[in-house]
């Protein structure tokens, strides 16, 4: 056996890697057979086209998982972090989602998310070093 650590990442291999736990997880998961599982991707962009705002994730097995979420700098508190967020929760309803989750540093927006209903279900101590990482988790109503 060979084991080759790099900080480039090779597509091919990776593409290898997310198949063998897709397979691995499908076959632990029979009973979520019939769950939306597809990526999301919602964009802001303003007057000029230019993206200010922006949210990837995926809804796997009932939960829309948030994994990319921002707001730039000058363009926040406008709405645009609210408006992102309640447009990710519309679309985990339509998909049947029964919950949303992320994650997020003590120095990013915990309060935002607290204000738009989700609770802190776990938090994971210096990291970074002098912070913490928060893990959150909103309940969708049927």
């Amino acid at each position: 056996m060979t084991v080759k650590v790099t900080d480039k990442i090779d597509q091919e291999s990776y593409d290898k890697i997310v198949q063998l736990l897709v397979e691995y997880n499908s076959s632990k998961t029979q009973q979520f057979g019939n769950e939306i599982n597809k990526p999301i991707e919602i964009i802001a962009r303003n007057e000029m086209n230019e993206i200010v705002g922006g949210l990837y994730g995926r809804s796997l097995w009932g939960t829309l998982e948030i994994k990319t979420f921002v707001v730039k700098t000058e363009n926040r508190n406008e709405g645009i972090g609210r408006k992102l967020i309640n447009d990710a929760e519309k679309k985990a309803k339509n998909r049947n989602c029964r919950f949303i989750s992320l994650d997020t540093f003590s120095f990013q927006a915990p309060e935002f998310y607290e204000k738009l209903g989700f609770k802190k279900i776990g938090t994971e101590t210096d990291f970074p070093k002098g912070f913490e990482k928060y893990y959150y988790r909103k309940k969708l109503d049927a």
